[in-house]
């Protein structure tokens, strides 16, 4: 386009008409001139278009054709018959004495302190258990028609399995999940709650208390659910059960690890159609839109155990460098080289993007173009991944790899040189990456920064390097902490049991909301499931004003959203039949 406009305002100087010979050269001499002009234009996009193929080529394009965010409409019922039975539920749920019956339910379970802690012994000999058998008691007698009418039975003592047999055996059954236990209220911060931690106060919006939203209220909406459908006499065709860990914030070894093996001998592997767990990011006001954000993957986990050995002595005659320093200096340097923001369509948190820009009228058009381009362009999708993690930690934690140094310990005389301390680094692990590749990294860190500076022998789970002479004293050695646990397998979106779980939650939420899949930074129990379904699904039906300060001073849940969570509930249960 430049160089048809040069030629016209070189055309457009000449002052003097031309004879008409050289007139008829000057026409054929613009003939030629657009003519070249045009050959140019070609050869340029022709250009553009192989260097763009082969950039796209080198860039790892894998472009789709389906929608980057696919919305799948409403449930509705499949008979008449139907129809008059949840219009029949829906008033029951949104009367006042349903509301004061939930209520009450909610408190008793709240006022229960079922709280877990890192260092519980085993079901059996540690009494810190028997609280549990507290809220088995309480859960018996404030859901009847549960106990009475279906399967309970108590797994390794305190985990409870519920089961409602459907009449059609061909259906693969739902199953929900929650747990009962609390993470611990610290004896220091009592003082600081608006209202005692296990008083389940309501001041007319929220219950308070330790559990109202980490997540009794899951428990007490499965059931309340439950009992609800029960008292309407409602047989379901599809099978329903219910599984509640009791160690969920311990990480589930005796609870959901027990259920989950149960499960899987007594109904086989892949003998479940859907789970629906707590988490998730529930529901956010994004870019001008409303999003329900289901969690279909987590974050991988590893603790890693770093120990620095050396041999001690007088601290009046100290090295110039302590194992305290040591371990410090190997601490920077792991703290100095984090892992980087990376986006890819193996990322969940790439779909939630992908429906931010597809339904979000308020996203920035410049970022809206970049994240609908990251669909076929790895740089486009780094541009998009460094942009979003330099704006919100949080958003950054979803696409990249977590470390984080959370216990360290060393030293136990002011006058004497510790021989032997040690930290915990905490990762949680990119979907796209794995436990391995957090070992050859902190080997690496530690083999390029540490040892070249100290004659340290370093011990990489079994992999001895750098000053291998040495003994014990003088050595750096890496081992896991506890058990690890590889990113979750990423549950589909367009599956069958994925269309009636978003169907209903737009049926229940309002047909405006828009279900983006996304990623869960932590762990649930589901990661003891994983042999039962692909179809797992992390969400906890509550808007996100109606939920605050899990795991801290001042937890609550509004009473509003919790009825509401119970709506949800029944409405899949009854959906399931569709």
């Amino acid at each position: 386009m430049a160089e048809k406009k040069v030629n016209y305002t070189l055309l457009s100087q000449r002052d003097e008409a031309p004879p008409p010979l050289q007139k008829l050269r000057g026409q054929k001499r613009r003939i030629w001139l657009w003519a070249l002009a045009g050959i140019l234009i070609l050869v340029v996009n022709f250009t553009v278009a192989i260097i763009q193929s082969i950039s796209d080529e080198d860039d790892g394009l894998v472009t789709s054709n389906k929608p980057g965010c696919p919305q799948y409409p409403p449930l509705e019922s499949s008979s008449e018959e139907r129809q008059k039975l949840e219009i029949e539920v829906r008033n029951e749920l949104s009367s006042d004495a349903f509301s004061n019956k939930s209520l009450k339910k909610l408190q008793g379970a709240i006022q229960i302190p079922t709280e877990s802690f890192d260092n519980m012994g085993k079901v059996g000999e540690d009494s810190r258990w028997d609280i549990f058998a507290d809220l088995h008691a309480y859960l018996k007698e404030a859901f009847p028609l549960v106990y009475s009418r279906l399967d309970v039975t108590a797994i390794n003592t305190y985990g409870i399995l519920i089961k409602w047999k459907g009449s059609d055996d061909s259906l693969k059954p739902y199953l929900f999940m929650a747990h009962q236990d609390v993470v611990p209220v610290l004896p220091a911060t009592r003082d600081k709650w608006t209202y005692s931690p296990f008083s389940a106060h309501f001041d007319g919006r929220y219950v308070w208390g330790r559990g109202a939203s980490d997540c009794k209220n899951n428990l007490v909406g499965i059931l309340e659910a439950f009992e609800t459908l029960l008292e309407k006499d409602f047989i379901p065709k599809r099978s329903v059960m219910a599984a509640f860990g009791f160690d969920e914030e311990i990480s589930g070894p005796q609870g959901a690890k027990f259920l989950a093996a149960h499960i899987e001998e007594t109904q086989g592997r892949n003998s479940i159609e859907l789970i629906v767990d707590e988490g998730g990011l529930g529901f956010k006001e994004m870019y001008g839109a409303l999003f329900a954000l289901p969690a279909v993957g987590e974050k991988g986990y590893h603790d890693v155990t770093i120990t620095v050995e050396t041999a001690g002595g007088h601290s009046s005659v100290p090295p110039d460098h302590s194992g305290i320093g040591i371990l410090s200096q190997i601490i920077a340097a792991i703290e100095a080289n984090p892992y980087s923001a990376n986006l890819t369509p193996a990322n969940p948190y790439f779909t939630t993007l992908q429906c931010a820009a597809e339904y979000g009228p308020d996203m920035n058009s410049n970022l809206r173009k970049a994240i609908k381009r990251a669909n076929g362009s790895k740089a486009a999708a780094k541009s998009v991944a460094n942009y979003l993690a330099d704006q919100d930690i949080a958003q950054r934690y979803l696409m990249q790899t977590s470390q984080a140094i959370d216990i360290i310990s060393g030293g136990v005389k002011i006058n004497a040189l510790p021989e032997k301390v040690f930290a915990v680094v905490n990762h949680r692990i990119a979907v796209e990456s794995s436990t391995s590749d957090i070992k050859n990294n902190l080997k690496s860190v530690i083999s390029s920064e540490i040892l070249p500076k100290f004659s340290f022998s370093l011990d990489a789970w079994g992999d001895v390097t750098g000053n291998v002479s040495n003994s014990s004293v003088g050595r750096i050695t890496l081992a896991d902490f506890d058990a690890s646990l590889e990113p979750a397998p990423v549950s589909p979106s367009d599956t069958d049991a994925y269309k009636t779980f978003t169907g209903t939650i737009k049926q229940v939420f309002g047909k405006n909301v828009i279900v983006a899949p996304s990623l869960m930074t932590g762990n649930t129990d589901t990661k003891f499931y994983w042999g039962l379904t692909n179809n797992i699904y992390r969400f906890s039906p509550v808007r996100d004003d109606g939920r605050a300060n899990a795991h801290t001073v001042d937890e609550r849940v509004g009473l509003k959203e919790h009825i509401e969570g119970v709506q949800f509930y029944t409405q899949l249960i009854l959906n399931g039949d569709v």
